[in-house]
């Protein structure tokens, strides 16, 4: 009886080993973390958008995994369209332009979407986004698959 009560013991400890070590691991692929996500207000369109309103969502996507990973894809109910773009200078000429291939989120890194830099654009907006506005976009991910973040509209 005794023999087997010290079988049962050690079973638990290692049972409990085990789950302590697999709690407490980095996981093995990518793991992103969405942090701070926000959307500016609608404006009126420009240049070859000048017929639809836009918005712009910003956030930073970090990678607590130990892969790699890439935005490939965003979408949003509250747009005809959303494009992931840069904005890049040109002279002394800032423009937008799409991201070809995908953003990169490199395994233990960060990529900041922000003003001046990557960011969502928002293209034909079904309606006016407003400060205190919450909508919803759709992040996909090429091997963490879809995610969907509330974004806050802020000026």
């Amino acid at each position: 009886m005794h023999t087997r009560r010290i079988g049962q013991m050690m079973l638990v400890a290692l049972t409990v080993l085990v789950l302590v070590t697999g709690c407490t691991a980095a996981p093995a692929g990518p793991k992103i973390d969405v942090q701070d996500p926000w959307a500016r207000p609608s404006r009126a369109g420009m240049g070859a958008m000048s017929n639809m309103s836009t918005s712009a969502v910003y956030m930073t996507l970090v990678n607590k995994g130990k892969e790699g990973d890439r935005l490939v894809g965003v979408m949003s109910d509250v747009a005809e369209k959303a494009e992931l773009h840069q904005s890049v200078k040109e002279g002394e000429v800032m423009r937008m332009q799409p991201v070809e291939g995908g953003l990169e989120i490199p395994p233990g890194g960060k990529v900041e979407l922000k003003p001046g830099g990557y960011h969502i654009m928002l293209i034909g907006l079904k309606r006016d986004l407003k400060p205190g506005d919450r909508i919803s976009v759709v992040l996909e991910f090429e091997k963490s698959g879809r995610i969907t973040v509330q974004a806050e509209v802020k000026e």
